[in-house]
């Protein structure tokens, strides 16, 4: 049964007395040693799961793995993507819920137990988590997780979660949490029923056991630390863990001022071909060694869509931000959030019904996770010893387009090219430029796996992935990080179906800071019945290298689609293409060093008019050598005018208040202008609940 209460269970639980004893038995050296020894055993276990497992996201890197608590707590990990760190904490309190002392489940050594429902404690459906207990003679002394994203789920278009569903009912494979092995042996008749949900059967299975396996691996090793050095340290060193982690956040949190920081960011589709703004609102209320992140002011779930979500995979995506920036250098465990509350308001985007899909809420919480990154950064810059570390947001996105059909062999696939995903550029620093193609927000370490190794798996042919694209990132004193674009020609089938998941194309994702631009937004790009295999023949030199390229130089039916659109049928020869979001810039853009802005104009990266009417830098076409003096001129003259444009904030506001986006695209919106942002309230004794 579904247990809406335990998915509050984020935080690490008390320790237990067996837990605290092991603690202070626990030597300093000891703990160093060993606990490295757990982390680098995570490593061997992720390293073998990319190895083995054959999903596009598994081979580029985009996984988790975790060790944790008897009772669930995480207390060490090494990842791929963060977010599932915090999911594989709720299934196994799950499993310690309801299984332990259940003698029709029961939890013993080498059970393999799994799960891929949100409502139980995951993300979406495509994302699929295997645990394992791990016992010393009768005790139960810890769990270890696996955790990747599959591409197919069955539901009812390839992706695994369609844009177009409308209730979880279209989602397809929706397992709650399960014992699907025993005897460290997956069972044949739930291994053959999870086949028979999906598209890519062998894609299911293959990382089904490649998940099973690393959690052994994991296994294998911390016995081997417990035949060793015993029991006690493991326990000690994991909890140990999890208590200086929990210490460390609430003295970093501690140092920071005190303060309200807000947010506001919007989504633009609410899916199944329905155009619409839905509001986003952050609130961030940091009291002393507290932070409250409260989401007060969020538009209302659309009905019938495909972006709402739950609040636990709101703590979960809170997580990149946590792990990755605020927490940079500390063990990835739960104890980063034993200073955290969260306020998710009845009814709001983020707290759906259970019945609702929710596939795509990922995208949702990913454009949330940006804003709260960019309140964050408000608070780190207003405390002067961390602004040695503020920088723009990470785009809130991850563009793919899903494949599926039947290849030339019979057998039926489903796919992507993760490379694209991969593509984002991150946000520009305070000090510097983001960096090219980093990432996408999810995992800081996902691999840019080669065009070929897709080409070998599916039905495609790569034309171009490696080019940024002209302005595609946000402008600034210091530009955001630079995006790829990416386009396949469909080869040797004579028929396949492709999808295009992503955040949005209407509101751009990502906002800059302190004056830098927002990036560009993006479109996905059909070409049907085209002369591409004509212009390799005759104009080789026309093949394209890049979207600009691709549409000037390549004739065809052209078809532009939002970056989350349903499905389209694509026939032998027919491309489809479409581009990675680039990073938000950072400061004013009549700040920047014109020689900077001359590199980025020779290296293609921005266009001639962004040179001269953005960064009002005036130079000489042919040898891009700057003209000081007029450059001079053109920006101090830009500054004047900002003046003059400029009113007074009452009088901005009034004239503000009275605009309105039209009413058809207000449909999902709530009522005009929506619910207010949270009251500051940090100087006030706070009470958090979650509601």
């Amino acid at each position: 049964m579904r247990d809406p209460e335990l998915l509050s269970h984020y935080k690490p639980e008390p320790a237990s007395e067996r837990e605290i004893e092991c603690m202070q038995n626990l030597g300093l050296i000891d703990y160093e040693v060993y606990g490295r020894k757990l982390e680098v055993s995570c490593w061997e276990a992720r390293d073998a799961l990319v190895r083995m497992g054959v999903s596009p996201m598994i081979e580029a890197g985009d996984v988790a793995i975790g060790l944790y608590t008897a009772n669930g707590d995480l207390a060490t990990a090494v990842t791929g993507t963060h977010l599932h760190l915090v999911n594989g904490v709720l299934a196994i309190k799950y499993a310690m819920r309801y299984f332990k002392d259940n003698p029709q489940v029961g939890i013993r050594p080498g059970d393999i137990f799994f799960t891929n429902d949100a409502t139980y404690g995951g993300l979406h459906n495509a994302d699929m988590i295997n645990y394992m207990p791990i016992f010393h003679g009768d005790e139960l002394v810890a769990w270890t997780a696996t955790a990747t994203h599959e591409i197919d789920t069955g539901a009812r278009e390839p992706g695994g979660h369609p844009p177009s569903a409308e209730s979880r009912y279209d989602e397809g494979m929706r397992i709650c949490p399960i014992k699907i092995g025993e005897n460290y042996t997956l069972r044949q008749d739930l291994v053959e029923m999870m086949e028979n949900f999906v598209r890519d059967p062998r894609q299911q299975t293959l990382d089904n056991k490649a998940r099973t396996a690393a959690c052994y691996i994991l296994e294998r090793r911390v016995k081997e630390v417990i035949e060793k050095k015993g029991v006690e340290l493991v326990i000690g060193v994991m909890r140990r863990t999890i208590e200086e982690t929990a210490q460390a956040a609430r003295r970093r949190i501690a140092s920071l001022n005190d303060g309200t920081f807000r947010e506001l960011t919007f989504v633009d589709w609410a899916g199944n071909d329905r155009y619409g703004l839905l509001k986003c609102a952050v609130n961030v209320h940091k009291v002393a060694d507290q932070v409250i992140v409260d989401f007060t002011g969020t538009g209302p779930r659309p009905l019938f869509a495909n972006f709402n979500t739950l609040p636990h995979c709101m703590v979960a995506m809170s997580a990149c931000y946590l792990y990755q920036f605020l927490f940079w250098d500390l063990k990835q465990s739960n104890g980063v959030f034993a200073p955290f509350e969260y306020i998710f308001p009845e009814g709001c985007i983020l707290n759906a019904d259970p019945d609702d899909a929710i596939g795509l809420g990922v995208a949702t919480i990913a454009n949330f996770a940006a804003a709260l990154h960019n309140a964050f950064e408000k608070m780190l810059m207003n405390s002067p010893e961390q602004r040695e570390y503020v920088l723009s947001t990470w785009p809130g996105v991850s563009h793919s387009i899903p494949i599926a059909g039947v290849n030339k062999f019979g057998v039926s696939y489903a796919g992507w090219d993760q490379g694209l995903p991969n593509g984002v550029g991150m946000g520009a620093k305070h000090d510097g430029d983001g960096n090219d193609v980093g990432g996408f927000i999810y995992c800081s370490v996902g691999e840019f796996i080669d065009s070929e190794l897709f080409e070998s798996q599916y039905p495609v042919v790569p034309i171009f992935r490696s080019r940024y694209w002209k302005d595609g990132h946000g402008f600034g004193k210091y530009r955001g990080g630079r995006a790829i674009g990416g386009a396949w020609m469909v080869h040797g089938t004579s028929m396949l179906y492709a999808v295009s998941l992503s955040g949005f194309c209407k509101f751009p994702l990502g906002r800059g800071l302190f004056g830098g631009y927002m990036p560009t937004p993006l479109v996905t790009i059909y070409l049907k019945k085209n002369n591409l295999r004509q212009i390799v023949q005759e104009t080789p030199e026309k093949i394209p290298y890049d979207m600009e390229s691709l549409l000037n130089n390549v004739q065809g039916e052209c078809i532009v689609k939002h970056t989350n659109s349903s499905m389209v049928v694509l026939e032998e020869g027919d491309i489809l293409a479409s581009l990675e979001q680039g990073g938000p810039g950072y400061g004013d853009a009549i700040e920047r060093d014109p020689n900077a802005v001359m590199k980025d104009l020779e290296d293609e990266c921005i266009s001639e008019w962004t040179a001269e009417e953005v960064y009002k830098v005036a130079y000489d076409p042919k040898t891009f050598t700057v003209d000081e003096a007029r450059t001079a001129e053109l920006r101090a003259a830009e500054f004047e005018d900002r003046k003059r444009r400029g009113k007074p904030f009452k009088e901005f506001l009034d004239e503000w208040s009275q605009k309105k986006p039209k009413d058809e695209i207000l449909r999902d919106y709530g009522l005009w202008p929506g619910t207010p942002f949270a009251p500051a309230r940090h100087r006030e004794t706070i009470a958090v609940s979650w509601q």
